[in-house]
């Protein structure tokens, strides 16, 4: 299962075209070789090498015959806040607004020696990571949201009741959904969602590790509304995505 704290997955995907779908994670989505179509925000674009797009916008790719890096960071993370700000009130951005050229060829040379060469170095955040400096600072979270995001993930593996985060953090629910909402720009059970969704997702790439099992562990009631909640957030059934998919790693906070 996935640990406690971990706010980002990495997962390359080849030759898979994913229908128009939503989640609550801020995602980076990065052709390592081919450009593609993409849908953002119900505008198409016919061919480009990736993107950075908000939490809970509508997005789809026909990534044809493209190696695709798909990187979904928590909109709580500091790597989440981050890309938000970069997005300056965005919806999405093209990746080439947010990166430099040189940048990202580099960032594909490096995977592609990585593929070739088993004493390479490839760090999936790479790109993300050169975001930071001095200039980029994030303010710290509200402790009551700090504290409602440690007791989620805490409980991620049970039915987590609002009132009892409400009671937790001292607060009333309505001031917490507010509270939560205005931080992180996503409502508290958006990030609850997303979290068993993650919980099942790192599971479900987990050698040995059946659907069922995945769906089980991340407290969905039945295969079946797994694999509902699934589509919706991903576009793809869970089986296409293992199909298909290459889970890479994945970050703590």
């Amino acid at each position: 299962m996935v640990t406690q704290h971990e706010d980002t997955l990495a997962i390359l995907v080849k030759n898979i075209d994913v229908n128009l779908h939503h989640h609550h994670a801020v995602q980076l989505v990065l052709s390592l070789d081919k450009p593609y179509k993409a849908s953002l925000d119900h505008q198409t674009f016919e061919s480009i090498q990736g993107f950075l797009i908000d939490s809970d916008i509508p997005h789809a790719c026909q990534s044809a015959n493209a190696t695709v890096l798909v990187i979904s960071i928590d909109a709580t993370s500091t790597k989440g806040r981050l890309l938000k700000q970069h997005l300056s009130h965005r919806k999405f951005a093209l990746i080439d607004k947010i990166f430099s050229a040189e940048a990202i060829d580099r960032f594909s040379t490096n995977y592609w020696r990585y593929c070739h060469d088993d004493s390479t170095e490839f760090d999936p955040l790479d790109l993300i990571h050169s975001l930071y400096d001095e200039q980029n600072k994030i303010g710290a979270l509200d402790g009551r949201s700090l504290a409602a995001i440690e007791f989620i993930n805490q409980n991620i593996g049970k039915t987590i009741q609002l009132t009892d985060i409400a009671q937790h953090v001292d607060l009333s629910e309505s001031r917490l959904r507010h509270l939560f909402s205005e931080q992180i720009g996503i409502p508290i059970t958006a990030y609850i969602l997303w979290n068993r969704m993650k919980v099942a997702l790192r599971a479900m790439l987990t050698p040995g590790v059946t659907l069922a099992d995945a769906a089980h562990r991340a407290n969905f009631s039945d295969h079946a509304h797994f694999t509902r909640t699934f589509k919706r957030m991903f576009g793809v059934s869970p089986s296409l995505l293992l199909k298909h998919g290459q889970f890479l790693q994945a970050f703590g906070l």
